[in-house]
């Protein structure tokens, strides 16, 4: 993995999912002591809250065999909140079109949050086409939250609840970078809901509408609050992330993190 390479999962429709991206041969990959040195380092005594949960969720991303982890620097995730306020006036055409702002809204994650404790961490494997993330964010004032930081999480968790009920099923159109004069291209748009012992979330997929079985991408998200954090695991890529089985190891890697913060 090539150190601070990230590429946006959804263009327009949720650039706040991230993936690592640059992964390299074997041969070229940082050892397993260097994965583990990150690890240690957000579970440090001396860490914050944020990065230690952060790490509890990597650690047992890193034993359920996801091995190349990449913690994001400040800089990086300074120049994803740029990036998002520069796309925040950006109009998407679907139908129905009422369900723009809610699709919107996937834009938004814990590591957009106005607040000064953020940790984002990316996770991925060579057998695995996708990538998960985890991302802590403080949305109190006592965790270091802004008093915006609550309202936007509570903003998302709304859109997300439309989606599933009003949005789960529609078409889109989005701009294909390999058409000339950047022509739009339809897709349709799948959701439903997601709900575990730990958080809840969303299961979603598009593809192309005239060509079902072409490139499709499928993500999962699942997000809780707890003891003034928000907190999200992300998993974005192949079909299989649909599977229940992604959905369990979720699971498992948001109540690390939260065990962390008890």
């Amino acid at each position: 993995m090539t150190p601070g390479k990230f590429t946006t999962a959804l263009a327009v429709l949720s650039a706040a999912t991230l993936v690592l991206t640059g992964c390299s041969s074997d041969d070229e990959n940082p050892d397993e002591v260097g994965q583990q040195n990150q690890v240690e380092i957000l579970l440090a005594t001396d860490a914050r809250a944020d990065q230690r949960a952060a790490g509890g969720a990597t650690a047992m991303a890193m034993e359920l065999g996801f091995d190349q982890v990449q913690t994001a620097s400040e800089s990086e995730i300074a120049t994803v909140k740029e990036n998002a306020l520069d796309r925040a006036d950006t109009e998407l055409t679907m139908s129905p079109q009422s369900c723009a702002g809610p699709i919107a809204e996937l834009d938004w994650s814990p590591m957009l949050a106005s607040s000064e404790t953020i940790t984002r961490v990316d996770f991925g494997t060579e057998n695995f086409q996708g990538a998960g993330s985890v991302e802590v964010a403080g949305i109190t004032e006592e965790t270091g939250g802004d008093p915006d930081a609550a309202a936007q999480v509570a903003t998302h968790q709304q859109a997300v609840e439309q989606i599933t009920t009003n949005c789960h099923d529609l078409t889109m159109m989005l701009a294909d970078e390999s058409e000339p004069d950047w022509a739009e291209l339809e897709y349709t748009f799948t959701a439903q809901a997601v709900e575990t012992d730990t958080g809840s979330g969303l299961l979603w997929q598009r593809y192309p509408s005239d060509d079902p079985d072409g490139q499709s991408t499928t993500a999962l998200t699942i997000m809780t609050e707890h003891k003034g954090y928000a907190i999200m695991v992300a998993f974005i890529g192949s079909e299989e992330i649909a599977d229940d089985e992604f959905t369990e190891i979720s699971e498992a890697i948001l109540a690390s993190a939260t065990a962390q913060l008890d």
